[in-house]
């Protein structure tokens, strides 16, 4: 089995893929991607295998409500927020998706996830926009929710869930999870890029999706993910439990996880 991990931006320059190949008693990390273009990125994800999963550091899509404003501004139509506080309805209206305000409340006190209208990821989120369609013309269409081969990511939080610290260290992270392997001159890579360390910290998310070892959405969170995207967090001390054999992909559950749940 081979995961995937890809930081997008977009920006070549801060784009970059990690491999992870999993054996018994082991996981051997392949030297990174960077800089990587549109056709690089869609030849890794078309070229997944069936046991393969792969997950991108990228919202999967626009706030529902942001997107209904957008389209009445657009129709000539009245401004949703009409008669409401401007600074209030961007900010708890249209401001975040649903899985950003879960994985807020689950990271706190630390920071929220950028969000996808308002903040400098737009630029980016239009670029999985056009990959996931690419995709889907190919024949490999990408359920937002994350329950296929291909999963919605948030590094920084992944960390925090894992334990790891603010610093993006290879050495940390072999510590925490020995069985992870590569060359010296693999490991100076990712500790040389952070991009490059993002994308490996989301290759390891992937197979902690596969384990069936994040949180899925559910109920009306499910049909929301499913036109939004949904970040799949890793269960809290997780990370040992990667090197299991994965079982068949589950389905969707366990969604809405208080900041205190493990």
């Amino acid at each position: 089995m081979r995961t995937v991990g890809i930081d997008l931006s977009a920006s070549l320059d801060n784009t970059a893929v990690a491999v992870v190949v999993w054996h018994t008693d082991h996981a051997m990390i392949e030297a990174p991607l960077t800089r990587c273009t549109d056709p690089e990125l869609l030849a890794v994800l078309t070229g997944l295998g069936p046991d393969d999963r792969a997950a991108v550091d990228s919202p999967f899509g626009w706030p529902i409500e942001f997107v209904r404003a957008v389209s009445a501004h657009a129709a000539g139509q009245p401004w949703p927020g009409r008669g409401q506080d401007s600074t209030m309805h961007r900010l708890s209206t249209l401001r975040f998706r649903r899985t950003d305000q879960v994985i807020w409340e689950a990271v706190k006190p630390g920071p929220p996830p950028l969000a996808a209208p308002f903040d400098r990821i737009g630029a980016m989120v239009a670029r999985w926009a056009h990959l996931a369609d690419e995709l889907a013309g190919r024949g490999h269409a990408v359920d937002r929710a994350g329950t296929g081969r291909i999963a919605e990511v948030y590094p920084r939080a992944t960390r925090l869930r894992w334990g790891l610290g603010k610093e993006r260290s290879m050495g940390e992270l072999q510590r925490l999870a020995p069985w992870l392997r590569c060359e010296p001159g693999v490991r100076a890579l990712y500790d040389a890029n952070e991009h490059a360390f993002d994308a490996l910290i989301c290759a390891l998310t992937a197979r902690a999706v596969a384990q069936g070892l994040t949180h899925r959405p559910t109920g009306e969170d499910l049909d929301v993910a499913r036109v939004e995207g949904w970040i799949h967090l890793p269960v809290v001390g997780s990370m040992p439990r990667l090197l299991a054999r994965p079982s068949s992909m589950p389905t969707a559950s366990s969604a809405r996880r208080p900041a205190s749940e493990p």
